[in-house]
């Protein structure tokens, strides 16, 4: 593909491509300072998509460069057939240049929910192919089924007010969910004692394997030559993953 120079003013930006990964305040800062001293970085064009130059990816150069003056850009015009498959390229892209933070995720999941749910499904296997949706999308997005799970929850259950508190990196996604769950139960939609989500995707059997796996060394004769603070330590690191829902 040929690189071209296009005016700024050409470049169209639009949702969801503008909202897909927020522009980060300090990567906005580096680039502003790298480009001063050493131009755009040709190796590097935005990609524009041909048919309605619209902004696909580059946003954040293409708003350093705005600002610094440059008038002209280079780009890359890329041919999509749908804005489906114009969104599904742009994430692969930046996906594939960072993890994903859990704001992250549940974006990228309301999006690919939204162009999951266009594509027909054999009714005659519902649950099967369900289950495979979680799994590929888990998967697209580096993460674990039980988390997509959660999130989806979330999106589809959550207040107006947890959903904004994910999606600005405020809360994570799982103590988003147990509050969620919280809710539920006292409000009597659930059922049952406050477990914090982890007896409901085997955390709790994990947790307990890895709370095993730290304390097991307490029944060797020679326990006691690791030092009290190191002990201590990792017993107080365990119970806050615990409390997070972070351990894997």
């Amino acid at each position: 593909m040929e690189i071209t120079q296009l005016n700024v003013n050409d470049i169209r930006i639009e949702r969801p491509f503008s909202i897909f990964f927020p522009i980060n305040d300090d990567t906005l800062n580096a680039i502003r300072i790298d480009m001063k001293t050493n131009g755009f970085d040709m190796g590097f064009p935005l990609i524009v998509w041909k048919e309605r130059q619209i902004l696909v990816d580059g946003h954040t150069r293409f708003i350093a460069a705005k600002e610094m003056g440059v008038t002209e850009l280079p780009v890359l015009f890329k041919e999509f057939e749908s804005e489906d498959d114009a969104v599904l390229y742009a994430f692969h892209i930046q996906r594939n240049r960072r993890n994903l933070s859990d704001d992250n995720i549940i974006r990228c999941l309301e999006v690919l929910d939204k162009i999951g749910s266009k594509k027909s499904v054999d009714p005659s296997k519902p649950k099967a192919e369900k289950k495979e949706t979680i799994e590929n999308i888990a998967k697209e997005l580096g993460t674990s089924k039980s988390k997509i799970e959660k999130a989806r929850k979330i999106i589809e259950i959550g207040s107006e007010e947890i959903r904004e508190s994910v999606q600005s990196g405020k809360t994570s996604i799982n103590k988003a969910y147990n509050d969620i769950q919280t809710q539920r139960r006292e409000s009597g939609e659930l059922k049952g004692s406050k477990t914090n989500g982890l007896a409901s995707d085997a955390r709790y059997f994990k947790s307990l394997q890895a709370l095993k796996s730290e304390i097991r060394f307490l029944s060797d004769d020679d326990w006691n030559q690791l030092p009290m603070e190191r002990v201590i330590a990792d017993l107080e690191r365990l119970i806050a993953q615990i409390h997070e829902g972070s351990l894997s």
